[in-house]
This record gives C-alpha cells, sequence and structure tokens, in this order.
C-alpha cells in the first residue's frame, strides 16, 4: 500500500472517530473536536499524479435521496481543519460528505456523514439504522446526474473496533458508506460509544452522468491531480 492510501486511512480513523456526534454533545460552530491531529504534516510532500482514462470522475453531490426511511437532505461538503477539527454540517438537517476524499460514483470508498439526534429529537441520520439490504440510496449532483447505490449492509461498531481499511481504505468498486453515530450516549466524554456505517455500493447512473465521463477523458491531461504524500 503506498504511502498516499496511508495517510487517507490515519485521516479516516481520526474522522471516524469523531464525525456527526456534536449534535448530542457541545457544539463549537461547524466543527467537532478532535484530540490531536495525527503525525500528517510529517509526511508532506507535494506529487502530481497523472491520471488518465479514469472511467468515471465522481459527482459534487448536491442531494441526497434515501426514500425507504424518508430522507431527504440538501448535501454539503465536509473536510478536516488544520487545527484537528472536523467540519460538520451546519445544519443538523444536511448531510455532509468528505469533500477531501473520493467523490461519489468514482472508484474507491466515498464517506457522506450526518447528525443522528439533537438536543430536542432526531436529526438527518437518525432513521438509518431502519435501513436494510437492497434498499435504495439516490445521490443527485450537477448537470442532472444521478447516482443509485444499493444498501448490502448496516454494522454498529464501537468506534475503537470500526474496521478502518474496509471503511476508509482503497477499493477498486465504487462505494458509497454513510456515517453516523449510536449506541449509548456518554455524558462525561460527551460522545457516542460507537458509530453505524451503512455500506452501499453504485448500481446505477442516469444518462446525464455519462456525459461526465466523456468530460473527464478529454479534460484528464490537463487537470492533474495533487495528492499530499508519496
Amino acid at each position: 500500500m503506498n504511502n498516499k492510501w496511508i495517510i487517507r486511512i490515519i485521516v479516516g480513523l481520526i474522522l471516524l472517530g469523531n464525525t456527526s456526534c456534536s449534535s448530542s454533545a457541545e457544539h463549537h460552530g461547524n466543527s467537532i473536536h478532535v484530540p490531536a491531529k495525527p503525525e500528517i504534516q510529517q509526511l508532506k510532500t507535494t506529487k502530481t499524479i497523472q491520471i488518465t482514462n479514469k472511467p468515471f470522475p465522481g459527482i459534487i453531490p448536491h442531494k441526497i435521496d434515501i426514500p425507504a426511511v424518508r430522507i431527504h437532505s440538501i448535501i454539503e461538503p465536509v473536510t478536516y481543519l488544520e487545527n484537528g477539527q472536523m467540519g460538520v454540517p451546519g445544519n443538523t438537517d444536511r448531510v455532509g460528505y468528505l469533500s477531501t476524499g473520493i467523490l461519489p460514483g468514482a472508484a474507491g470508498n466515498a464517506i457522506m456523514d450526518g447528525h443522528v439526534d439533537t438536543y430536542t429529537g432526531p436529526a438527518v441520520f437518525y432513521p438509518l439504522k431502519k435501513l436494510q439490504r437492497g434498499d435504495f440510496v439516490y445521490v443527485t449532483g450537477g448537470g442532472g446526474c444521478k447516482l443509485q447505490f444499493v444498501v448490502e449492509s448496516v454494522k454498529f461498531y464501537l468506534t475503537s473496533e470500526a474496521p478502518i481499511q474496509t471503511i476508509f481504505g482503497p477499493t477498486e468498486e465504487h462505494r458509497l458508506n454513510l456515517i453516523t453515530c449510536a449506541g449509548r450516549y456518554s455524558r462525561s466524554k460527551k460522545e457516542h460509544e460507537g458509530r453505524l456505517v451503512v455500506f452501499t455500493k453504485l448500481a446505477h447512473k442516469n444518462s446525464a452522468c455519462e456525459k461526465l465521463t466523456l468530460q473527464n477523458k478529454d479534460n484528464s491531461k490537463n487537470n492533474p491531480i495533487i495528492f499530499q504524500g508519496e
């Protein structure tokens, strides 16, 4: 495994341990406190990687619909910050996608998170636990491109026991993993004991998405991707 993926998995571990829980704990603006930033700074070197013939680049997602559990939400980008905090959706009724990671629809594990609850009641991802294998998740981007993902499994993990490689690691499959908090809430630690992860796989994309594929092939030589690390 190259250093690029090692860095992503380290970041994934930090993000998983602190994702989507500030709605039940204390808000600090639009971010979640992370204990200490991992030693990612020590690996920072800039390397340009030319990617060509990529079948589908993924989409910048605008909306998510999960009919089986009546989730219909706007999506906004989130990322991790230099001060060791992870951004979260500014509204507990919205879903965040990890904009520094894999885009939905592209090969790899795309990540989205959302709050499970607030001080006053359920939040956007509260119904995720009701999803079943075979249910569909729809993600819509620009230009009318709509992706259909199918739920393969719904898993609960204690935060310290979550399979980071499976959730955040490299894969040639086109996957989307939805994450929210789950389990008992500790008032002393101000966090839930675990995470609920919905594993989905790309099943279909509409004709509008094919235009993105063609554009990506035309532009790939002129748009190298910059990764941090070697």
